[in-house]
């Protein structure tokens, strides 16, 4: 189910970006595009269920805890997902006793599950209906951030260059 979503005013912006540094552009995109994933991600932390039955391997909100927005390694983009326990606190709940990883109850290893479902359990999902719902909202907080951005990196880039003319 392909959808199409069109952006005006996508001329400008790169005229816009043309003027900044290379990057002072990639640090507002980026901020931009955090600013979008942010929306999503807040509402993923609303849709994702919670722990109902008590269980010693598990802590109610862990799943939502570590719903969080983080940027795409060697790219101008953001990943919107859920993000497992580091490798720290890992290694702290093994040092502890704590045994198998599957039983550190910090460690949301099973969301896909949750998201997907299994042959044993319906799926229910939280990431991709988050989605579906502030795709618009999103793209409107990167179009804010980056009007509030873009305006205010222009001031600076022509202080700064009344200020060398100047002297």
């Amino acid at each position: 189910m392909a959808e199409t979503i069109k952006v005006h005013g996508l001329q400008e912006l790169s005229q816009t970006l043309m003027k900044l540094p290379a990057e002072l552009e990639k640090r507002v995109i980026m901020g931009a595009l955090r600013a979008a994933g942010q929306t999503i991600r807040k509402d993923a932390m609303a849709r994702a269920p919670i722990l109902e039955k008590p269980d010693p391997r598990r802590r109610a909100g862990t799943l939502r805890k570590n719903i969080s927005v983080r940027r795409v390694k060697g790219k101008t983009a953001v990943y919107v997902g859920v993000f497992g326990a580091s490798r720290k606190k890992i290694a702290a709940f093994k040092a502890a006793g704590g045994g198998k990883g599957a039983n550190n109850p910090d460690d949301p290893y099973y969301w896909k599950w949750v998201e997907f479902g299994t042959k044993k359990m319906a799926a229910r999902p939280f990431l991709r209906p988050a989605f579906e719902a502030q795709k618009y909202e999103a793209l409107r907080m990167f179009e804010v951030y980056m009007r509030k951005r873009l305006a205010k990196e222009a001031r600076k880039v022509a202080l700064a260059n009344g200020m060398r003319q100047a002297a």
